[in-house]
Formats: C-alpha cells, sequence, structure tokens
C-alpha cells in the first residue's frame, strides 16, 4: 500500500465527516478497522474510478467509449469476419455500433468455477463481468486492439441505457442494460441471414459532465481504421446535423499517403515496406513519402490502435530511416563539405505511416498510448533497414531525391542558423524593437497585448485608440511572405516577419524559440473582414503555426472579431458580432416590451410576457430544431405531428419500419412507440415464407457480400427487409410539446390557418403580438396578428428591429479610433477568439489528430497544388457566412 495520503483516499471509503487538516481526516470518524474496507467488484469498480478504465470523463473519455466499441467489430475484421461498420449519432445524443461480423455468442456459459455465473448467458457475461472476453487464448483471434476484455463492459457500466442486439447462425437476440445492470434478459427478437452485433448506448450524465459527441472527432478515428483495414467499410452519420461519411479503401496505405500529404507536391512515389514474423507471429508495414514541405508527419498504430506517444516501432523506424538514408548518401558522395544531416533533417517534408500487428501487445496504459513490446523494435528496424535500402538501390532516381532533401535541409539549418545571429547583431545594433511597433509602457508582461493590424490606416485608428498602458501596435504593410512555401533562411529575410519575430521577443526555430521570453501575454491578430483581411489573415497563421506553435498551444494568440452590425437608436448605440447574435437582440428587444395575446375557442383571453414568453420562444426554437432533422428525413413536420402525435400518452413514435416486400415495389411504413413492436413486426414478417434481414437505415448504402440465402419458405429464399430508422429527435420533440401544453398550447396551434367565411371575412386571429407601454390595450400600443406558433418567432424579431438603424461594418477603415476601441478593442465590450489547435488540449490523442488535420488544411490552402484547394472550396462553400464580394 503506497505511504502517500492522496493515494490512500482514493482506495479507502472512509465513512465520516472530515475535520480541518488533512492529519485529522481519518481520525475524525472513529477506528480504522476492517470494517472499513470496502471491495469494489465489476461494474461498481468501473463506476466509482471510471477514469482508471477510460483515461478521463472528460470528452476524451467519452468519446472512447465508442472507440472501445467500434474496436471490438475491427478485430472481428481482423479475423476475416466483418466487411460493413456502421457508427450513427442518434438525436437524441446516443450512439449506434453495427457490425457484420459473427455476433456474440449467447448460449449458457459454463468455463467458470463461479456457480453465480455459471449457466448465465454468455453475452451477459461479455456485456457484465470485467476481464470477459474471447482475445485471451488467440484462438478466436490472433491479433487485437483488445487486451483485457474490459472494453464493451466499461461502456455498459458507464451508459445510462444500452441496448444489444446479436445475430449467430440466423437467430436474433437481444439484452437491455442500464448503468450496467440487466434491465430486460435475454429475447429471442426474430431470424437473420446475417451475423452481426447491433450496440445501442446513451452516456451516462452521471458520470460526464458533457455526454455531446463530436461528429469531426469520430469521423478522422474511422478514416484512419478504414484505411488501416484494407476492404472494410466504415460508415459514419450524424443525425443531429445531416452530416454522413462513407470510408472504404481498397489499397489502404497508400490512400492514406495521399489523404495526409493533400496539398503537398510529393517528391517520389509512395515507399510500401511488408514484412512477416511466422516465428514470432509479428506483421509490419510502412508506407513512406517525401514531400517538398518542411515538416514530419508520421503516424503510429498497433493492431489498429494508434499510439500517439510511439514507442518501440516509432523509435526503430527513425534511427532505421536515418542510417539508411545517410550510408546511401555517403557510399553515392552526394554528402558534400562534410555536412552529414541528422534525424530531423531527413525528417523534413517525411509523411509515414507505420502498422505493426502484435498477439501480445504490451501498452503503456489501458487508452494504449505507447507501445512497449521491444521485439516489435528490432522487426520493424530490421524491415526498414533492408527494404528502404532495396528501395533506393532499384529507384536511384527517388533515392536521390530523398537523400538530396536531407542534405539541402541540413544546409538549410545551417544558413538559418548564420541568418539568425545576423538578424540578432542587427537588431542590438538599431537599439532592439521595430520602428513600426508602438510600443506600450507597462512591463507587466501578463497584461499587456500585441496587435497586428493590417495596413497603416487601420494601424493609424488602433494607435490613437488604444490604451497606451497595456496595448502595443504594430502595422504590416500589405501581405506577409506565405512561409508554407520557403524554407527557413529565407523566410528570415523577409522584413515583415523579422518584424514581428523582434516584436513578440521568443525568437524563431525549434532550438531557439522560448515562449517564456515572449514581450506580450496576448497576439491580437486584427484584420479586416473582406477577402484580403481574410488572406492576410491566414498567412499570419500559418506563420505563427509552422513557426511559432507554442504560442498557439499555450493559447497566447487571438482574432479580433469586429462587429458586423450597429444598432442605433436615436443616442443610443449598440454593435452585435453576427446574425445569430442579431436575430437573438432583436427577439430580446422585443420581448421586453411585448406580450402574447390568445385567444381561447371558449372567448377567453390570456397574455403570456416576460420570462413566461421567453421560455415559449425557446420552446418553440428547440421543436424547429428537432423538425429540420424529420425534414431531412424527407418527413413532412405537418403530417408527422398531426397523424402520429399521441394525445392520451403525450407521446411520438421513436421507430420507423419499412418492410420492403419481395413482392411489391413500395415499402408498408410503421411507427412504433417501443422497442416491443418492432420486435413484434420482426415476429410476424418472418413467419412469411423466404428470409428476413434487419438493416439500419444508415447502413442501407454501404457495401454487402454476395451471399447465399438460407429462407425458410417456399419461395427460394425470397429476401423480405425492414429498414429501421431511430426517430430519436422525437424525445426532445415530446418534451417540447408537453412543456407547450403546459402553457396551454397544443400540436394544432403550431399549422393554424385562418379560413375567409362566404363573406369573404377572416376570423380573429389566435396570438396577437401587442407592443407598448403596458398590458392595456391603449394609445401607443401596437398589434400584430401572428397566424400561428411557427410564425412566433419571425413576428417578434420584426417588433424588435422596428426603431433602429441596422449598419452592417466590412472592415477596420469605416471605424474612427473610438469605434474601434469601443468594439474591438476594450477588454470590457470587445470579443476576442481565441486560436486553439484543438478543443480539447488535455486530449493527447485528439490534440494529435487536430495538430494533424490543421497541417493538412495548412497545406491545401498555402501549397502549390491548386486542385486540392479549389476541391476544398468547392466543398466547404456552403458554410461560409457573410461573404464579402
Amino acid at each position: 500500500m503506497s505511504a502517500n495520503p492522496d493515494s490512500i483516499e482514493q482506495d479507502i471509503e472512509v465513512p465520516v465527516e472530515r475535520a480541518e487538516g488533512r492529519g485529522s481526516e481519518l481520525a475524525a470518524g472513529g477506528d480504522y478497522d476492517e470494517s472499513r474496507i470496502r471491495v469494489l467488484e465489476g461494474i461498481e469498480a468501473v463506476r466509482k474510478r471510471p477514469a482508471m478504465y477510460i483515461g478521463d470523463t472528460a470528452t476524451a473519455g467519452l468519446h472512447h467509449l465508442v472507440y472501445e466499441v467500434v474496436d471490438n467489430a475491427i478485430d472481428e475484421a481482423m479475423a476475416g469476419f466483418c466487411r460493413n461498420i456502421l457508427v450513427k449519432i442518434n438525436a437524441d445524443g446516443s450512439v449506434v455500433v453495427k457490425d457484420d461480423g459473427r455476433g456474440i455468442p449467447v448460449g449458457p456459459f459454463e468455463k467458470t468455477t463461479d456457480p453465480k455465473l455459471r449457466g448465465k448467458s454468455t453475452l451477459e457475461i461479455v456485456m457484465t463481468i470485467l476481464h470477459a472476453g474471447g482475445k485471451f487464448d488467440r484462438c478466436s483471434y490472433k491479433v487485437s486492439g483488445g487486451l483485457h476484455g474490459v472494453g464493451v463492459s466499461v461502456v455498459n457500466a458507464l451508459s445510462k441505457s444500452l441496448v444489444v442486439e446479436t445475430t449467430r447462425e440466423g437467430e436474433t437476440y437481444s439484452m437491455h442494460f442500464a448503468r450496467g445492470r440487466v434491465t430486460r434478459g435475454l429475447q429471442q427478437i426474430g431470424k437473420s441471414g446475417r451475423n452481426g452485433t447491433r450496440i445501442e448506448f446513451e452516456p451516462d450524465p452521471e458520470i460526464f459532465p458533457d455526454c455531446e459527441f463530436r461528429y469531426e472527432t469520430l469521423a478522422a478515428r474511422l478514416r484512419e481504421l478504414a484505411f488501416l483495414n484494407e476492404g472494410v467499410s466504415i460508415r459514419v452519420a450524424d443525425e443531429r446535423t445531416g452530416k454522413d461519411a462513407a470510408f472504404h479503401y481498397q489499397d489502404g496505405l497508400r490512400e492514406f499517403l495521399k489523404h495526409l500529404n493533400q496539398g503537398k507536391d510529393c517528391l517520389h512515389k509512395p515507399i510500401i515496406l511488408h514484412a512477416v514474423d511466422e516465428e514470432q507471429s509479428l506483421v509490419c508495414d510502412v508506407a513512406v513519402q517525401y514531400n517538398s514541405g518542411f515538416t514530419e508527419s508520421t503516424l503510429c498504430f498497433a493492431n489498429n490502435v494508434h499510439n500517439i506517444d510511439g514507442g518501440t516501432h516509432l523509435s526503430a523506424f527513425r534511427s532505421a530511416l536515418t542510417r539508411t538514408i545517410n550510408a546511401y548518401a555517403r557510399k553515392e558522395g552526394i554528402l558534400k563539405k562534410n555536412v552529414t544531416p541528422t534525424g530531423e533533417d531527413l525528417r523534413e517534408g517525411l509523411t509515414a505511416v507505420i502498422a505493426v500487428r502484435v498477439p501480445e501487445p504490451q501498452f503503456e496504459a489501458q487508452t494504449k498510448v505507447r507501445l512497449m513490446n521491444p521485439e516489435v523494435g528490432t522487426f520493424v528496424a530490421q524491415t526498414v533497414n533492408e527494404q528502404l535500402t532495396n528501395f533506393m538501390e532499384e529507384n536511384p532516381a527517388d533515392a536521390k531525391r530523398v537523400a538530396m532533401k536531407g542534405v539541402q535541409a541540413a544546409q538549410a539549418r545551417e544558413a538559418a542558423r548564420r541568418a539568425r545571429e545576423q538578424a540578432r547583431k542587427s537588431v542590438l545594433n538599431t537599439g532592439g524593437m521595430p520602428d513600426k511597433l508602438k510600443d506600450c509602457s507597462s512591463r507587466n508582461r501578463d497584461e499587456t497585448e500585441l496587435f497586428l493590424v493590417e495596413g497603416d490606416s487601420a494601424g493609424g485608428s488602433a494607435k490613437q485608440g488604444r490604451d497606451t498602458q497595456r496595448q502595443a501596435i504594430l502595422s504590416l504593410r500589405g501581405k506577409i511572405l506565405n512561409v508554407e512555401k520557403a524554407r527557413l533562411d529565407k523566410m528570415l529575410a523577409h522584413e515583415e516577419i523579422r518584424t514581428i519575430i523582434s516584436a513578440v521577443g521568443c525568437g524563431i526555430g525549434g532550438d531557439e524559440f522560448d515562449i517564456s521570453k515572449r514581450r506580450y501575454d496576448k497576439i491580437v491578430i486584427m484584420c479586416d473582414a473582406d477577402v484580403d483581411g481574410s488572406h492576410i489573415r491566414t498567412l499570419i497563421l500559418t506563420f505563427l503555426f509552422r513557426h511559432m506553435r507554442p504560442l498557439v498551444e499555450g493559447g497566447h494568440v487571438y482574432v479580433a472579431q469586429p462587429p458586423l452590425y450597429q444598432l442605433k437608436r436615436g443616442r443610443h448605440v449598440e454593435y452585435v458580432l453576427n446574425d445569430v447574435i442579431l436575430s437573438r437582440k432583436l427577439t430580446d428587444l422585443a420581448i421586453e416590451r411585448t406580450v402574447l395575446l390568445v385567444r381561447g375557442s371558449d372567448g377567453q383571453e390570456r397574455r403570456i410576457g416576460g420570462a413566461e414568453l421567453r421560455g415559449l420562444v425557446s420552446v418553440l426554437e428547440t421543436v424547429e430544431t428537432q423538425a429540420r432533422i424529420l425534414r431531412r428525413r424527407g418527413l413532412n413536420f405537418r403530417e408527422f405531428l398531426t397523424h402520429h402525435w399521441d394525445m392520451d400518452r403525450k407521446r411520438l413514435p421513436v421507430i420507423r419500419a419499412d418492410v420492403y416486400y419481395p413482392d411489391r415495389d413500395e415499402p408498408e411504413v410503421h411507427y412504433y412507440f417501443e422497442e416491443q413492436e418492432l420486435t413484434e413486426l420482426r415476429q410476424r414478417v418472418d413467419a412469411e415464407p423466404g428470409e428476413l434481414e434487419m438493416v439500419d437505415a444508415s447502413q442501407q448504402h454501404l457495401r454487402v457480400e454476395p451471399r447465399e440465402s438460407n429462407g425458410n419458405g417456399s419461395q427460394g429464399g425470397a429476401l423480405h427487409r425492414i429498414v429501421r430508422y431511430e426517430l430519436s429527435e422525437c424525445k426532445a420533440i415530446e418534451d417540447a410539446l408537453r412543456t407547450l401544453e403546459e402553457h396551454g398550447l397544443g400540436v394544432s396551434d403550431f399549422f393554424l390557418q385562418r379560413e375567409e367565411g362566404v363573406t369573404g371575412e377572416r376570423p380573429a386571429a389566435k396570438f396577437v403580438l401587442i407592443t407598448g407601454q403596458g398590458d392595456h390595450e391603449g394609445e401607443g400600443d401596437r398589434f400584430l396578428e401572428v397566424e400561428n406558433l411557427s410564425g412566433l418567432v419571425t413576428a417578434l424579431c420584426e417588433i424588435g428591429g422596428r426603431g433602429w438603424q441596422v449598419k452592417r461594418f466590412k472592415g477596420l477603415g469605416e471605424m474612427n479610433p473610438e469605434e474601434l476601441w469601443q468594439t474591438t478593442m476594450n477588454p470590457e465590450t470587445r470579443t476576442l477568439q481565441r486560436v486553439e489547435i484543438s478543443e480539447d488540449p488535455g486530449d493527447p490523442e485528439q490534440l494529435d489528430a487536430d495538430l494533424r488535420e490543421g497541417d493538412r488544411i495548412f497545406s491545401i490552402l498555402m501549397g502549390d497544388d491548386v486542385e486540392s484547394r479549389r476541391n476544398f472550396i468547392e466543398t466547404n462553400a456552403i458554410h461560409v457566412k457573410n461573404l464579402d464580394v
């Protein structure tokens, strides 16, 4: 037992009130004896110490739940039994993972000495007992990412609810769980001609403060898995936003290199190295390609698990690469003037993927960030030494380009060293700071800010409007050098960049950069909102990302957010950042002086205002957000709500099932409130002659391998198909509609239409917005009839904008010094956007993925590949707002 009292506290439950001071905590409650010791078993242990199993309970741990389930499907793929995997984020935030592997066994479990476990369903054992799995004896799986049999049982323990369906030998079974405990036992729910597993789980908010999954995070990981497992189709869908992507690669590592090098000019064809050690059951795959850039991107995987901290395979690869290329360059006489490239020189512009398969991998922790097997390092080094040497001998033109790349990097390193020395001498001779810098007077770095301002005009206004005590201004003339296309020595010859380096004070380059020497706490980029301003901002960000990245990683780089709108009413002026905030602002302005009059069918009237009206608007916005998801499914929101809202139970269906019969062109559509109703449908359809296939709607487009039918009827195995749609967004709509009923409103109020009578007159509107000084009709009150609840928010925005002059800004030049100070530079009123590489800097895996994605995006936007840049712009143009044309 550790002597550290903090460690003791974590392992022992002490049911006493705590006294002040660490030393009195244990003594305060009584004796410490055997009765104070607790044994946490299984699910209880996971829920008590979740970080021990998934790393943390923040965003990283949340997404790790999905990875644990997906890794089981990938293990099936590596064993040769799985070809299609689906990951779907439902509208209610739950996740579905489905595969067509062998399915989880369901028979009675007998291989145990524990009488409490013997005879239970194997499915229940796998889902609820830690260290239960099929990856210990290497019979079912030769290699796998799972080691300890804790993955899916941990997911179950940390889920508010989990439903597992498994299909084996033509039979489909299901079990339901809540926080790791069985809530519905094993049930046979139908038949199917395809094996597979479907797990749907909802993270437990008692464990995770933030239960919202991020599509981009999951998509990046799933794309990697598709690259590493050639021929496997992986689909990821987000029903909250409609985002959807399918990944399928027949030549995985080559296509992985192509993805990583997108936007870069590659120097040679991909180098693919492959070796198998039958005796140790090791497999090594390495893909190498150099580009004309200056950064390294090397990824390491063991059994498909991304090792972000590398391990024995990475260190062996790097040392073998350096040794092999230098030996070739020396042999061919390429090295000149005793300049021998270092390992860092030879990795300039390198993109590499190292993937090994190991029967007994040793990882640093359950999160598997570093591979520790020494035999893997030896095997990788041997593979790279032998096969890379052979490649260079057989491809002398490519080999010379690779060797020359390293030699030029070494020469540039030496030239950059001389340029830095010259720059330092220049600074000392001229007295230090550049002339363009208007420095601040404070010497307290933690309160100072440096504004990098586009152009002399905006810079002049900033100098006049700034706080001279804390804010320094550096005006930049024109567009700085695009450092994506320039070596360090050329970059240091550019005047504007040298000016920025001198002003910031940290130095430049990996060896000499020292973030502790920065002269300012915040570096703020302040550019116009037009096309040129965006380009200048991107050039500055490229420079900072490539050569002063610790400033970005430390949260010291910001982008100024000048307002897009000015609202003026008389002498009162307000500034609004964007369209979303403008709409919210106008709505709030309306609510402050508006009440909603609701006329009942019985002639009674009531008024809703203030906080109650604000709450009503929030509910309507929620309904509209979820209704957009239904519309993306091709459903008419009005018809769906009218026909399927259960007035008695106040519920909407959460499952749609489309049944395709072999003799009909159109499907038979059903809506269900409970899973059991779908089970009954499956059983009815299964009783029909022919074979039944159950398909998730998001999986319809996945590639399906041909198979022979095992139909149960006389129609030669005619296929019946049930396509299942999860209508999880209906749960949010249900809650919103129940809240509306508390306001005395109902579903019919969404789509009211006033019909003209025989006289041509329309009846009085049920909803009227009254704007004035009070709640009583009188002088100054204004009335706006609203047809139905769907138009209420729009009508409020119209009222809120009355009497205001709305001006849209385009650039900093339109603001005088006072306006620039008040809107963009005043710490009390401005909005700054911090530049972050990752939304989860505390998650090493996500940070690594975001760094690589940032590297790829900068290469596409700022590199020489015009085609990649055009494709990127065409793909993302739909997301652009406030485009200045």
